[in-house]
Formats: structure tokens, sequence, C-alpha cells
């Protein structure tokens, strides 16, 4: 493919409206005057998703996966249909395609599909013809020619593959933040803006709770060495940096930083009972955030997402549930002080209520969802007055 082919993608929160779609597409326009071609990789707009889901549930509330994807895959085709009509009202020749039209192939799992492969053929016979092929994210197609789809943040993992695939000269993210961050800048506002992070650790803060890109994506990242620029797309102006992605050496790569995943919910269970739910977990392929033990009890920490499925798969055990719960999450890639670091956390979180605290990989703690926030707020200001490391 030409090496001046750039492949941006853009979030929910980039289209969700005609205003920022045509934001959206003055940046692109952009990069086409430069002489670049693009291959845009698009979310569906805002919302959409979580309202096609509701909406699915209120008919029948365990909908079959297969038409689940049908129907949730349509919120990626508004997106990208508008913003090609969007370009060529701006001079710029674009031509829009589904995930299995742009060759996207995924295993056969509905609504958590993983790419298997990407031929590229057709993508590359438009860009002899058009500027710019507007890509539907988040979705594929399977070995029984089924649409399937990748699961939350699988948009950054369509814009991965297909970087890899062509061999473009740059992958760019686009968000609604200019970059990564040493924690939310939503929500902390003297966070630090990290300007080059390693694949390792990009996972790590993505496994954490950071939004900013989906780990699957990174993993792949990783895997094929495409290094990703992670930039907003909230400004008119295109002159700025964000935040590099790539492979760097460990001793260059120091990170501190804490992100918070709010959402979930623990998982209590006897001793006895530990290792046959354990395996009823692992045999449906449900993932787990971590797990912790108490006194006799045994804590499995998930996403609040996997709760009714749980719930139908231990009926008859005995188990309880603590929920509407979150967990913030420290990074201090200098292990050796990691215990010294956790006390001193600890110490400023005396007068909030936490539900759990450990160490393992890194400084877990788990508290009511309505005070998360003022944890991370408070674990921020100690990691940055302190530099923590």
């Amino acid at each position: 493919m030409e090496s001046n082919l750039i492949v941006m993608k853009f979030g929910g929160t980039s289209v969700k409206n005609q205003d920022h779609i045509s934001l959206v597409s003055r940046k692109i326009r952009y990069e086409i005057l430069r002489g670049n071609k693009v291959v845009t990789v698009v979310s569906a707009q805002g919302d959409t998703t979580d309202r096609l889901l509701e909406a699915s549930k209120k008919i029948n509330n365990k909908p079959n996966f297969r038409e689940l994807d049908v129907l949730l895959s349509a919120g990626e085709q508004i997106s990208m249909a508008l913003l090609a009509i969007t370009l060529e009202s701006l001079g710029v020749k674009a031509i829009s395609l589904t995930g299995w039209q742009a060759g996207i192939k995924t295993c056969n799992c509905h609504c958590n599909a993983k790419i298997v492969n990407v031929f590229t053929e057709r993508i590359e016979k438009e860009l002899k013809n058009n500027d710019v092929v507007v890509v539907a994210g988040f979705q594929g197609i399977n070995e029984n020619e089924d649409i399937t789809t990748m699961g939350r943040g699988g948009s950054d993992t369509s814009a991965v593959a297909l970087a890899s695939a062509l061999k473009a000269k740059e992958c760019r993210i686009y968000t609604d933040v200019d970059g990564v961050y040493t924690a939310d800048p939503r929500i902390v506002i003297d966070a630090q803006k990290i300007e080059e992070i390693s694949y390792d650790n990009m996972i790590k803060l993505a496994d954490m709770g950071a939004k900013v890109l989906n780990k699957r994506s990174v993993r792949l990242a990783k895997k094929y060495g495409v290094e990703i620029s992670v930039l907003t797309s909230m400004r008119e102006s295109n002159k700025n940096t964000g935040t590099r992605v790539r492979e760097i050496d460990f001793k260059d790569d120091p990170l501190v930083s804490a992100a918070i995943k709010e959402g979930v919910f623990v998982l209590k269970i006897n001793e006895k009972d530990f290792s046959s739910v354990l395996e009823k977990i692992y045999d449906n392929k449900i993932e787990i955030l971590d797990i912790f033990f108490v006194n006799k009890e045994s804590l499995i920490l998930m996403d609040s997402d996997k709760m009714k499925i749980i719930e139908e798969l231990l009926n008859g055990l005995e188990y309880e549930i603590e929920k509407k719960l979150s967990k913030i999450s420290i990074i201090c890639t200098n292990q050796d002080n990691i215990f010294y670091n956790f006390a001193k956390i600890k110490e400023s979180l005396k007068n909030v209520n936490i539900r759990y605290a450990y160490v393992s990989e890194y400084i877990s703690i788990i508290s009511d969802q309505s005070v998360g926030r003022e944890i991370l707020k408070l674990v921020s200001s100690d990691l940055f007055k302190s530099n923590l490391n």
C-alpha cells in the first residue's frame, strides 16, 4: 500500500452529531490536501449502541447473539454513511464500507469476536478512485458469512488491524481527550499528559479502566509493531501532539498513574465452593478482573455487565454479591517502593470508606461507587505531589 496512507479512527463522541462529523471531515480533508490517502474507521454515534441494546432487551431479555450482532452493527453503518456524505459535500471523494465489505474476517463468536484475518483488496481498489475509504469499526464477518461484533472498544481493534494489513504510515486514534494522562483529566483536573508510553504500560492502564484505548487493540499493535497516536478530535486545529504508544525499553518508560473502573461487583464465595465456581466461570469464558482473599472467603471482581450471567450460572450455589462498586488502581513501575507507596496512599484515605485494598502487580482499592471518584482525586493528588515511583 502507499507509504502516505494514514488510518484515522474516530470514536462515538467524535461523531455524536452533525457538528462533530463536520469537524472530523475537515480534519480528514486537511490530510488529503497534504497529499495523504486516508482510511477512516468510525464507531456508532454517542450512546447508539447502548440504546440499541436496551431496545432489544425490552423485547427479549436474552436476545439471540447472532441477531444482536446484526442490530448493533447498524450503529457504525449510520456513522460511516453520514461521514462519507459529509466528506463528499466538502469536495472529498469518499466511499463507505461495512466491516465485511472491508475484508475483516473474525472468529465465529458473536458479540465478542476476534479478528482472524484482513483481506485488503477491496480497500486498495477503492483507494485508487477515492481519497478516503470510511470503514465501519467494531464489526466483521465470520466463516458462515454472518455479521459479528467485537465488544466494547472494538473500533480501536478494527483500526489497528487495518493499519497493520495496509502497512499504513500512521494509526491515529481520535477521542475527546488529547492523549493519555496520569489519570482521567475529566475527573482529575491536574492530571499530567504522557507524551510517550510503551505498549505494555498502555495495556496495564486499559486493563485498570483507562478508557482511552481498548486493550485488545494495544495487544494487536504490539504484536504487529503498529505505532498509535492518541489525539483529540474536539479541536479545529490539527497541530496537537497527543500521546505516542510504541515499543519503549522498560528503563525509559517510568510510569506513575491511576485509573478508575466504575460499575464493578465482588462475588463472595465460601472456600469449599471456590474451585467449582471458578471452573464454571472459565468454562463459560467469562472475564475476571481480579481475585483476592479475605479471611476464609474468596472474592472475585467482575464488570457489572457479567452479573446476570453469573447469577444464572451459579443458581443453586451459595454466594453473595456486593454491587455498585468502583476499583481504583495505581501503577508504580518501580516495584521496590510499591509497599511504601501503598502505606502512604492508605494513610491519605483514612477518612474515606474503603471496602478492600490490596497489592498485586499494582495497588488496588475497591470502594462504593459513590466515593470512587473522590478516592481517585485524593490518590492522584498524592501521586503528583510526591511523584511516587
